[in-house]
């Protein structure tokens, strides 16, 4: 496995978060370089992921690995370390042949009308959208326990 280190993004990393994003296809809304963690290798960007902040909830999305360093736990790890500084609720939403993945660290499904605005709408817009194309998009949440830990 590779020496992967763990760090905050800084303003110098948004137009690489903004290309790897891009890249992927993923959601290019709310790209903002403060709610990212960055996985490096020797230097280099091998991985992305944020916790996008919305009014009434926040949504782990733009996990992006680059293809060299796929399957050897960079995304577990990038998760891992996003989800150790949240204290609430988080989202997501994926495909749902990814549903298992997620459920590694919690997520369970959630129907997609039972989430708070605005992953409700988008959701619900881009899950009959991706729906024309075989594609089926899920909601998942994983929920703050009653004592505090997640």
């Amino acid at each position: 496995m590779p020496d992967i280190h763990i760090r905050p993004a800084t303003a110098a990393d948004q137009d690489t978060i903004r290309q790897m994003v891009k890249a992927e296809e993923l959601d290019p809304t709310g790209l903002h370089w403060s709610h990212f963690l960055i996985a490096e290798n020797g230097g280099e960007i091998v991985g992305i992921g944020q916790v996008r902040p919305y009014p009434k909830c926040r949504e782990l999305g733009s996990l992006v690995v680059k293809e060299p360093y796929r399957r050897q736990g960079v995304g577990a790890r990038i998760i891992h370390a996003l989800l150790e500084r949240e204290t609430g609720d988080v989202y997501l939403e994926c495909l749902d042949h990814n549903a298992a993945y997620y459920a590694r660290f919690g997520f369970e499904r959630v129907p997609w009308w039972r989430t708070p605005m605005p992953l409700k709408l988008k959701a619900g817009v881009m899950g009959r959208i991706l729906r024309l194309f075989g594609y089926r998009l899920i909601t998942m949440r994983r929920a703050k326990r009653l004592d505090g830990k997640t």
